[in-house]
């Protein structure tokens, strides 16, 4: 780098001429400068003794000032003046009220004033303002000997100045420049090249500290706008901005990402337009307000909240607002800085993942799988609390590792899972298997096992989760359905009608009387459509359209079919579409009834006759409709042709009168049955006008017209049905004796389980009253040498041994209401129900209860079990009704439709209708044993009766409003 060269030697003698001529003005204005010091010094001597003055006056001055003694202020003033130390003085109070004033003592206007004024403090809080002034004299004596000597000293240092300014003049003259010139550029930040002067010049140090200093800054400068780059890019690099509110000038500064954020990117005007109160979501203006609070209090250093921002379109979105405070020495906050980060889609995604675990959370607490989870990496296993039911597992015995639970697999399929595991793993195939595992109590439990491994991004197996759920029952299903279709295929086999199962229009199964009607091998039909049996295809298709018509009910109709040799066969067919998805062929079941030899005889008169397309006209056999009291309404011809009656004589006629005499209660017991239950089904003779009998198939099915209920009756001649039924009495007589052997079997089997319960009973019992009677003794002989806990240690016993007695007694009652025989009879529930209060009365006549039996209801049951259900009802309502001061407790029935429905309300504790559900399950109780008392078998109990009696029984309650509960009986008969 070149340096910087010293000016030419021409331009000496004209810088010399300058200079000397700026040398003189420098001593002058030297020499001015000593003589005004000597008069500010001697002007600041008068100015700081009056200042003094004042110091001392408003020390004294600050007692009587707080006191509002007026008096005693001017007095102080009135002494300074009088002692020539001030010569006017006033005083203020804080409110710049005047509380003395003392006018000026001097007139001479050749006199210099003084004035002095200043505020009075206490604590830093102003009381007054005092305000002092003195005069002090200007006279010629004052003056001279003031300025002679100044002027004297003036000169002298003129002169002093002026030769030793001339000699380093000449001495650095020749760097100067040089100098000059490179401290201007280094003041500008301009490059500063090299300042050469001679080794020894007494700027050369000078120079050369210029020369560092102006490297030193520039390479400042290179890192600083590094640094800011790097800022700049590592910024720009993430999602956060930057802010930071200057509490002092109420000033914010946002960074170029901020706006970005907000939608107001490139809008230069942001800082002015955007306002945080504003933006704020209301919801959050509290979550704001107290985080600046605890940061302005030092509660905490930083502070990390998700709030709501309004955004420019006028849409809030969620931000991550995090800030810090900065407080100066004494705790007062100067500045909050912080960022905030767009957060709404992780808002988003994890409000969805707590719905979705919620949704989970529920869904597993609802099912009735059981869920397990495999740490593989971690070797833990866990089982939900529903799988360790199914197990029959305490919590403390569950299996910590997956060694743990093969163990309880059945050892024949041990080898299946094990490969279904590994399959899973290696090859990704569905892990979905049936196999049995272990009870805690030793029996083996069909369940169904799914699951899915979980891996990471190389494939690496890390957890294997899934459910088990318990099929055990499905099993004994699957294996009595098996049972069951084997002996419905050796029924069907023996049946004199041929039937023909088509599914998805292709014969799936047939009867072997269908291979003898027809002549086809079973084994050939299969596979095979329907078209083989019939001569015309159009046929078929007009069978399939009724059936299609009236599905799911049967559609039936006579036609000519054909036998594998081509023979006519005149069969009764029935077709019955299982299918109700439309557009979809479905299931259909045929039933093909030989009637050759009948329709040979009817040939003739069927080509006369002509149905109607109306439904009510194409129904197969005598079809009628009843109004609500019993009445003929509608009715097709072949009523009229099979009972002979005109059409004038069935025109309002009771149906009834069709019906032999001896038939007439099973009419009215199936009418109540179709009206309660929406459909009955019969058989019966129908009674011609000539006195004939004639054995039909009857179905009622109820309907509702006009808003009152009807009967829909239909009727089958089933005279060639009965014949067939004798042709299959040796069958029958063949099934009966099967089941009266298997009834036998059913019989002895529960006698050996009744001696069993009893047995299990009595060893179990035997225990318990012996813990009871020792529990006793001890209680009784060594009561004095157990304290209060050991005595009731020795209570709990008891009374736990006598609620296991309790337990015992009521598993045996339950199972022999299930085991007993039902004698049915007519019942006065009103004469048993005031037996049962009277008996309740007794046992606390303290209580005061009110009971309301409605009379007269009379029922058709079984006279012991209704007792025992009465019984529970009753002792339940009086049970739960025990808190209260005085009880109501209700019996009766009222009409619920076409239904009587009975009930027992009271007033007690009642429940909560969400759990209703457990209210009839055996051990089942919605109140603790420490509220009332109580096995809580006793409505399993009531509920078996009900169902045993082809009932039904359901509650309704509030909490400490009482419950009612309702069931149906049939009622007696009129």
């Amino acid at each position: 780098m070149s340096g910087i060269e010293a000016p030419p030697a021409d331009a000496t003698p004209h810088r010399r001429s300058h200079r000397l001529s700026a040398t003189s003005w420098q001593a002058i204005a030297l020499g001015f400068f000593v003589l005004m010091i000597s008069l500010g010094l001697a002007s600041l001597s008068a100015r700081g003794d009056l200042r003094a003055v004042h110091a001392e006056l408003t020390h004294t001055l600050m007692a009587p000032l707080q006191a509002r003694q007026t008096p005693e202020l001017r007095r102080i003033l009135s002494e300074a003046h009088d002692r020539g130390l001030l010569t006017e003085a006033s005083l203020r109070d804080a409110k710049g009220e005047l509380l003395v004033d003392l006018p000026p003592s001097v007139t001479d206007d050749s006199a210099l004033m003084l004035r002095a004024e200043g505020s009075l403090r206490v604590d830093d809080v102003l009381v007054g303002t005092l305000t002092i002034a003195a005069a002090r004299d200007t006279g010629l004596p004052v003056l001279l000997t003031t300025l002679l000597p100044a002027c004297a000293l003036a000169v002298f240092c003129v002169l002093v100045a002026w030769g030793a300014r001339t000699a380093e003049r000449r001495r650095v003259a020749a760097a100067i420049g040089p100098v000059e010139t490179a401290a201007t550029a280094l003041v500008r930040g301009e490059p500063v090249g090299r300042v050469a002067l001679p080794a020894g010049h007494p700027l050369s140090k000078l120079a050369q500290a210029l020369e560092a200093a102006c490297s030193a800054l520039e390479q400042r400068r290179r890192d600083a706008v590094a640094e800011a780059e790097r800022l700049a890019r590592v910024a720009s690099a993430h999602d956060e901005a930057q802010w930071e509110w200057n509490l002092q000038t109420g000033q914010i500064w946002y960074s170029d990402r901020f706006p970005d954020l907000l939608g107001y990117g490139g809008d230069a005007s942001f800082a002015q337009q955007f306002n945080w109160g504003a933006a704020t979501h209301p919801d959050d203006a509290g979550t704001v307000r107290r985080a600046r609070e605890r940061l302005f209090g030092r509660e905490m250093t930083h502070s990390d909240d998700q709030i709501r921002l309004r955004v420019r379109d006028g849409t809030y979105r969620w931000f991550r607002l995090r800030a810090s405070a900065h407080h100066d020495a004494v705790g007062k906050p100067l500045y909050v800085s912080g960022t905030i980060e767009d957060v709404t889609r992780e808002r988003m995604t994890l409000d969805a993942l707590r719905e979705s675990e919620a949704r989970l959370f529920h869904a597993v607490r609802g099912s009735f799988d059981g869920a397990w989870d495999w740490d593989i990496g971690a070797g833990r296993y866990f089982l939900s609390p529903r799988l360790s039911e199914i197990l029959g597992l305490p919590q403390s015995m569950q299996p910590q590792t997956h060694e743990q639970l093969l163990e309880r697999v059945h050892p024949d399929d041990l080898s299946r899972l094990q490969h279904a595991i590994d399959e899973h793993f290696l090859r990704r195939e569905s892990f979905d298997i049936e196999y049995r595992m272990r009870h805690e109590d030793g029996h083996y439990l069909w369940v169904r096992d799914r699951g899915l491994a979980t891996r990471n991004t190389v494939g690496k197996v890390l957890r294997f989760s899934g459910s088990i759920t318990d099929i055990t029952e499905r099993k004994l299903a699957e294996q009595a359905v098996r049972t069951l279709v084997t002996e419905k295929q050796a029924l069907l086999d023996d049946v004199p009608v041929a039937i023909v199962y088509v599914r998805d229009d292709r014969i799936a199964d047939c009867n072997r009387r269908c291979q003898e009607i027809f002549g086809h091998d079973r084994r050939a039909l299969i596979g095979q459509t329907m078209e083989p049996f019939f001569r015309d295809e159009m046929e078929l298709s007009r069978l399939l359209e009724g059936a299609a018509r009236v599905k799911p009910q049967p559609y039936a109709q006579e036609t000519t079919l054909q036998r594998r040799d081509g023979s006519p066969l005149h069969a009764y067919v029935s077709v019955r579409q299982l299918a109700s998805d439309a557009g979809e062929a479905g299931e259909t079941i045929w039933i093909f009834s030989d009637d050759t030899a009948r329709r040979r005889a009817l040939d003739t008169a069927r080509r006369e006759e002509n149905f109607s397309a109306a439904l009510v006209r194409s129904m197969p056999g005598a079809f009628f409709l009843l109004d609500a009291r019993g009445a003929l309404r509608r009715w097709n011809e072949n009523l009229q042709a099979v009972t002979g009656h005109r059409a004038l004589d069935l025109i309002g006629k009771p149906a009834l009168d069709l019906f032999p005499p001896e038939f007439h209660p099973l009419l009215r017991r199936q009418a109540r049955r179709a009206l309660t239950h929406r459909e009955a089904t019969f058989e019966a003779d129908l009674l011609s006008a000539s006195g004939e009998h004639l054995a039909h198939a009857f179905s009622l099915y109820r309907i509702d017209l006009d808003g009152l209920p009807h009967l829909l009756g239909t009727g089958l001649d089933i005279r060639a049905q009965k014949d067939a039924e004798r042709s299959v009495l040796a069958l029958n007589q063949q099934l009966e004796t099967r089941v009266r052997e298997r009834t036998a079997e059913l019989v002895t089997a529960m006698r050996e389980l009744e001696s069993f319960s009893y047995s299990v009973s009595h060893d179990l019992a035997a225990p318990l009253r012996g813990i009871d009677g020792f529990s006793r003794m001890i209680e009784e002989d060594y009561a004095d040498r157990l304290d209060e806990r050991g005595r009731d240690y020795l209570q709990r016993i008891r009374a736990g041994t006598q609620r296991m007695h309790r337990l015992i007694d009521d598993l045996l009652g339950l199972a022999r209401i299930t085991r007993n025989e039902m004698n049915r009879q007519v019942v006065d529930l009103s004469a048993m129900a005031s037996e049962l209060v009277a008996d309740l009365a007794r046992t606390e006549p303290e209580r005061r209860a009110e009971f309301l039996i409605q009379p007269s209801m009379r029922v058709y049951a079984d006279a012991n079990l209704l007792r025992i259900a009465i019984d529970n009802l009753l002792r339940n309502a009086w049970k739960f009704t025990s808190r209260h001061d005085a009880a109501r407790i209700e019996i009766g029935c009222l009409q619920h439709g076409r239904e009587l429905v009975y009930f027992v309300k009271d007033d007690g504790a009642g429940f909560d209708m969400r759990y209703a559900t457990k209210l009839f399950g055996p051990f089942q109780r919605l109140h603790s044993v420490g509220e009332f008392s109580g096995s809580g078998i006793g409505l399993a109990i009531v509920h078996r009766i009900v169902q045993r009696h082809g009932g039904r029984i359901w509650a309704e309650a509030e909490v400490e409003r009482g419950a009612s509960f309702f069931f149906t009986l049939e009622p007696a008969s009129q």
